[in-house]
């Protein structure tokens, strides 16, 4: 099965995350997006020693597919109301406890990046149900679709290296779910594992995109990196199965097939974190039934990418956090 490693921090390391944030919440600068986030990885140096040792063998030795962080001490008064639009394009969009720690877990793992073609660059993204957009397929904003298996932004080729959940409600219970491609040389053999390293497969956006052409979807590998492990890239949420024939069919149905035996279903709770290893695992979610508007699930999205010099022709700047998509 996919490799999840749970930190459950203990009644202590609440306690020394729970004065940290407390302190924090004296500056008011530090719940704007873009302060905090130039401010998190310094500020990440307080969290509990163990805290960071765990991230940082997530990161550095890459044996884990996912960490799964609870017992965080955010919350304590709830989330507020479920967002109905994407407030993070609204002026005076402010970050609460939860979102706070979010970038600073995720700090210790890269830097935290959006994309232009995405709510305006924002790196923060509320993934909620929009009742409008209820029945598009492949959509964080939907919930009438299962959302399939796919590599967070794979079409893009400054893609994240982490993608990062913080769930601020939950009760429909509705599934995160995440599969390795560990293992996958179980499943394909020497000839499909090498084909799969050859640039033959469109791989598409979804429609939570809206490019503007500055990235071509030319055909890519799926496999990249080391042979014997490879990493992934592949969408099969906006793959057009029509399109493929022979080999291609064949052994992207073969992965497909891996990327459903190895899956694991995580039901996040409120003040619940995941940080998903975007190279080798991918994620999906089922169809699900929302709560009524302010109180359906509302997870918190960001995406860390390990060096930021990686994506420096795609931003305005140096400063920028916006990689044009």
């Amino acid at each position: 099965m996919t490799s999840i490693h749970q930190l459950a921090l203990t009644k202590g390391e609440a306690s020394e995350v729970r004065a940290l944030l407390d302190g924090l919440s004296t500056d008011p600068e530090l719940t704007e997006q873009y302060a905090l986030l130039d401010r998190a990885h310094v500020l990440s140096h307080d969290l509990p020693s163990r805290v960071r040792r765990t991230f940082y063998d997530f990161k550095r030795y890459e044996k884990d597919s996912v960490l799964y962080v609870t017992g965080s001490p955010v919350l304590a008064d709830g989330p507020g109301p479920t967002p109905t639009t994407y407030v993070e394009e609204q002026p005076g969009f402010r970050l609460n406890d939860a979102q706070i720690l979010h970038a600073l877990y995720g700090s210790l793992l890269g830097e935290a990046i959006g994309y232009t073609s995405q709510r305006g660059g924002s790196c923060f993204n509320s993934i909620v149900p929009i009742p409008d957009l209820a029945e598009i397929p492949n959509s964080s904003s939907g919930s009438a679709h299962d959302f399939g298996f796919h590599i967070e932004d794979a079409f893009h080729p400054t893609r994240p290296d982490f993608l990062g959940l913080a769930c601020m409600r939950n009760d429909e219970k509705a599934g995160t779910t995440v599969s390795s491609i560990d293992g996958v040389a179980e499943v394909l053999n020497a000839d499909e594992i090498e084909f799969l390293f050859e640039p033959r497969f469109k791989i598409g956006h979804n429609p939570i995109h809206y490019t503007t052409g500055v990235v071509i979807e030319e055909r890519q590998p799926v496999f990249f990196g080391r042979k014997d492990r490879p990493y992934v890239r592949v969408n099969f949420a906006a793959l057009d199965w029509s399109a493929l024939m022979g080999w291609e069919r064949a052994v992207l149905t073969k992965l497909l097939a891996h990327f459903e035996t190895r899956k694991v279903t995580l039901t996040l709770g409120s003040g619940d974190y995941v940080y998903v290893n975007n190279y080798t695992t991918a994620h999906a979610r089922d169809a699900y039934q929302p709560l009524p508007p302010g109180e359906s699930r509302w997870l918190s999205r960001l995406c860390f990418a390990s060096d930021l010099r990686q994506s420096s022709a795609r931003r305005e700047s140096v400063t920028s956090r916006a990689i044009s998509a």
